[in-house]
């Protein structure tokens, strides 16, 4: 089997001849180590967006940024304590929004420092910005990266979080969102109505679109998503998304790297496909392996490398993949490089990810 091959094939709950690597593509570096590794089955999972984001964006690139019909959007930079900022502004007929971005230097990762939503009046200017949002279709565009890709890995359609997500991460301040929601819910519920509204749009498209697999870097953590906001609010979300894939010949992929324990029951019940990036307690989750095994047994899970391993000797590491891979027992996964990955160790855990066998480990490898 090729990488892509066995990545399409744990990602559809098959077993492959092999268990796969996968690592995204923003901690991709071209070089020997890399070839090496992607020789020895580490696959390229590019996610990249399918129809255009809803606006305003998350990360500014040319493929997320979507028009807004009689609407301006800029940037311009500014430096606060030798960090540079990335201030956004968005423009309409009904007022202006702002935002401040910083990028974390090792993982490219952008850190809101202050969020386009600061009061309740902003809801009103956010909502036109979301009804008219115009979606590119980028059918072209993904053809041409699955061509260029090839059997190294997997083009992920990736689309916008979901309308709670969306606004706990990227829109508000998480702790006035909060305090919103439990005291005056209704602008915030019409806004999530009207993104969820513009996000099953976004979703035909992109169900018509050449991608195998539809990703959704949900981010939900228990902490800030506890059960009952789950249900209310994500599941719903969830449970339409995956049955719409399903019908669509699909895979629903979602990405939950927090503390999940106690959304378990809810996340089992929900027709997500793929459970990506967990991660166990030693990332900050809290549930283990074995028992995410337990909780969701018709699921697949793609568990994070966790970084803590990047200063590890080879045995540990070797040693961890090899009870990772015990303990699914025969049961589809794929590990993956997705989360806080030290780049600074990129030759080092790929060069000992490439001497993995894991033949070895069934024939009783120590």
């Amino acid at each position: 089997m090729t990488i892509r091959e066995r990545i399409l094939s744990v990602y559809c709950n098959q077993m492959p001849d092999s268990i796969p690597f996968g690592i995204y593509n923003r901690y991709h570096r071209v070089g020997f180590i890399e070839r090496l590794a992607r020789n020895s089955g580490l696959g390229i999972l590019d996610f990249y967006p399918a129809v255009s984001m809803l606006s305003p964006p998350w990360h500014v690139q040319p493929a997320y940024i979507s028009e807004v019909k009689n609407s301006s959007f800029n940037i311009s930079f500014s430096w606060h304590a030798g960090k540079v900022m990335e201030n956004r502004t968005i423009e309409t007929p009904v007022g202006k929004l702002t935002q401040q971005i910083t990028k974390d230097p090792s993982y490219g990762s952008d850190w809101v420092e202050q969020p386009y939503i600061k009061s309740l009046e902003d809801y009103k200017i956010m909502q036109y910005i979301i009804e008219n949002t115009v979606f590119t279709d980028h059918e072209k565009a993904i053809r041409q990266r699955i061509k260029d890709m090839g059997s190294d890995g997997v083009v992920l359609g990736r689309i916008d979080r979901s309308p709670y997500q969306k606004l706990l991460i990227e829109l508000v301040n998480p702790e006035k969102f909060l305090i919103y929601l439990y005291t005056n819910p209704g602008p915030l519920e019409e806004l999530m109505q009207t993104i969820a509204f513009r996000l099953d749009e976004q979703l035909e498209m992109v169900l018509n679109s050449s991608v195998d697999v539809i990703w959704q870097p949900d981010n939900v953590t228990s902490d800030m998503t506890p059960p009952e906001i789950f249900l209310k609010y994500c599941y719903p979300i969830y449970k339409k998304n995956g049955n719409k894939c399903k019908q669509s010949g699909k895979v629903y992929s979602v990405h939950m790297d927090g503390k999940t324990r106690a959304l378990s029951a809810l996340i089992n019940e929900s027709p997500i496909d793929v459970i990506e990036s967990f991660s166990m307690p030693m990332m900050g989750g809290d549930v283990t392996l074995n028992e995410a095994l337990d909780f969701w047994p018709g699921k697949v899970i793609c568990p994070n490398f966790p970084a803590s391993l990047c200063k590890a000797d080879e045995k540990e590491i070797v040693d961890y993949i090899r009870n990772m891979f015990l303990s699914f027992n025969n049961r589809p996964f794929m590990i993956q490089l997705s989360e806080d990955f030290n780049i600074d160790k990129y030759d080092y855990i790929l060069g000992i990810l490439s001497r993995i066998n894991f033949h070895e480990f069934e024939n009783g490898w120590i």
